[in-house]
């Protein structure tokens, strides 16, 4: 005797395709839209979590930290105010510590001072923007004051500061007060008062 034949009709697979194809057309856009945030948020973490860094390696050490924009080689502060903000190094701002030197917390890596972190932000996150170039933290873990002083950064993708899920921005920005106290906000109004996205 033959054995029966089971299986799936044709009729049968051209339904679940059907069904499998409507699926993922609303899957496959919010799984996009989750990578996204997700790598905007990577990217606001990032100098968030090197901010805080910065701030308790120059309280625990009692000497100018430093977190500054920088070049592709994170070897130097960049001093141009027109560049993107897509790197920074965080590094110990006095050269040597016991003379008491002049240049200590000028913001500028000078000869013997150490670099403790580097940073980079994504290829996929079009745009970063800084107003300011480095902030210094002092010992009391406060901003020492200056003209160059880092306060904001926005960070920008393809949908730019528009309205998401929850009422939320699709950008990020990271703010830094006085201080020293650093925050994300995904605030649409606030982002925008920090200049907001091109």
């Amino acid at each position: 005797m033959k054995a029966r034949q089971s299986g799936f009709t044709l009729l049968e697979l051209m339904i679940t395709i059907a069904l499998l194809a409507v699926l993922l057309s609303f899957g496959i856009p919010n799984f996009r839209d989750f990578i996204r945030n997700a790598r905007m948020t990577a990217a606001a973490n990032d100098v968030l979590a090197d901010m805080n860094f910065a701030r308790s390696e120059a309280i625990k050490r009692r000497v100018p930290v430093t977190l500054c924009k920088s070049n592709s080689d994170h070897d130097a502060c960049d001093d141009d105010d027109d560049t993107p903000f897509r790197n920074w190094i965080v590094f110990v701002d006095d050269a040597d510590p016991v003379l008491d030197v002049s240049d200590d917390g000028d913001g500028a890596v000078d000869a013997g001072e150490l670099i403790l972190r580097t940073g980079s932000i994504a290829p996929e996150i079009d745009d970063a923007f800084a107003t300011g170039l480095f902030s210094t933290f002092i010992s009391s873990g406060f901003i020492q004051p200056g003209p160059d002083n880092l306060q904001n950064v926005v960070f920008c993708d393809a949908r730019r500061n528009t309205v998401v899920a929850g009422g939320n921005s699709a950008a990020r920005g990271v703010t830094i007060s006085a201080t020293g106290r650093a925050v994300v906000t995904r605030n649409p109004t606030t982002i925008q008062t920090l200049g907001g996205c091109p």
